[in-house]
């Protein structure tokens, strides 16, 4: 599995020469297992890639991956709730679906040999399409969560034609609730028509 690691620029000679080792190049230290472990973290999808950033053939036996959404909410606030919420998101790549987190983030926990590692110039179209694919794919089971939580649907369309209303004065919406939790929504639009919703 192809994973894309950023690097310092001063030592991507060097790592492309000898590869990548666990001691000397790890770039984050999480808690697992009841200890400290040092990772090299990459990313499946990565939003952009820079020139000093390299590819790496991970071995699946000594990877996991987390949803780095978690972590970015974590170090902005300080919470030790997101913190939590991310060492769960940790999963082998083995059991990672892909789609399932929005900004994959893989954790190398061991070192990578230099005949492993490519300069990413060289995997610049592949990684466009992983991008591609890997958006596609998340919008894909957050719909198919949603659908299956019919309270998360109701609230998200709910939510969404009551904002729109506050919004436009000139549509308003009104909800109802019928028997056997199915919920109505009625949307008027002054003078030209009228939608109902079922949920």
């Amino acid at each position: 599995m192809i994973v894309y690691v950023p690097v310092d620029p001063n030592k991507k000679k060097m790592i492309l020469e000898n590869g990548m080792n666990i001691e000397k190049d790890y770039n984050k230290k999480i808690g697992l297992w009841g200890v400290y472990v040092k990772c090299i973290s990459g990313f499946l999808t990565p939003e952009d890639i820079a020139v000093d950033w390299v590819a790496v053939n991970v071995d699946t036996q000594k990877a996991y991956i987390a949803n780095h959404d978690l972590w970015l909410a974590y170090k902005l606030s300080k919470n030790e709730v997101f913190n939590k919420m991310y060492i769960a998101s940790i999963v082998n790549i083995k059991k990672y679906r892909f789609g399932e987190y929005r900004s994959p983030e893989v954790l190398i926990v061991s070192s990578v040999r230099k005949e492993d590692i490519v300069d990413v110039k060289e995997t610049t179209s592949l990684c466009d399409r992983i991008l591609y694919q890997n958006d596609q794919i998340y919008i894909d089971c957050l719909v198919e969560r949603i659908s299956q939580n019919t309270n998360v649907a109701k609230h998200l369309i709910v939510d969404y034609f009551t904002k729109l209303s506050l919004q436009n004065s000139d549509i308003t919406a009104q909800v109802v609730e019928k028997e056997g939790s199915k919920l109505y929504v009625f949307i008027n639009r002054k003078d030209e028509c009228a939608w109902t919703v079922e949920i």
